[in-house]
């Protein structure tokens, strides 16, 4: 039995260079449809899954409607809520954080939590708890899954079981805009699940 898991991140949003987490921030026309068509190149999907943020449903919300497929919205695979920090330009975050300031954050995130933030260990903790939900369930669904970069960076942490508190997933993983991850999971016949990433 082989799930097939399409991991697909959002493209460009009208805020170019800004740290969009929480923000609800659209994407401009030709970005929908630039997503659209990167949704188009995973097959025989037989569900779609979502972040809630506009930047995702919008565009899972056509593919669904239009391949005729369920779409569920999921919180749990939502970008990391990034507080105070949320939807400024990183010009402005580079010059005016300060303990932390966004270069504690980037290197060690575990230890700098952003001023009214969502802590890593509780992002890490809902973004594994999702995934255990999807491979808890054995069958041969293909599931396309449209999210952010850094649930798509936690995900691969997690099926290469990184060491935990390694910055390596965030710092040598490039998930670019409409960037595609494909995870197959096998299961074998007592049921346990076998993910791998498939390049």
């Amino acid at each position: 039995m082989l799930k097939t898991i399409f991991l697909v991140r959002h493209t460009e949003t009208v805020k170019i260079n800004h740290l969009i987490g929480a923000s609800d921030v659209p994407l401009p026309l030709a970005s929908l449809e630039r997503l659209q068509s990167q949704l188009d190149e995973c097959p025989n999907i037989q569900k779609v899954i979502s972040s809630p943020r506009q930047r995702c449903s919008q565009a899972a919300r056509i593919f669904s409607e239009a391949h005729q497929v369920p779409l569920e919205i999921e919180p749990k695979i939502q970008e990391m809520d990034f507080g105070d920090w949320d939807g400024h330009c990183y010009e402005w975050l580079w010059q005016n954080t300060a303990n932390p300031s966004i270069g504690d954050f980037w290197q060690d995130p575990w230890s700098h939590t952003p001023p009214n933030g969502e802590p890593m260990t509780s992002f890490e903790r809902r973004v594994e708890s999702w995934w255990q939900e999807i491979v808890s369930s054995p069958n041969d669904d293909a599931i396309l899954v449209v999210t952010h970069g850094g649930v798509i960076k936690a995900l691969l942490a997690i099926v290469l079981a990184l060491p935990h508190k390694s910055a390596t997933h965030l710092n040598c993983f490039e998930v670019g805009y409409g960037c595609i991850v494909r995870f197959s999971v096998y299961y074998d016949n007592n049921g346990v699940a076998w993910p791998k990433v498939v390049f």
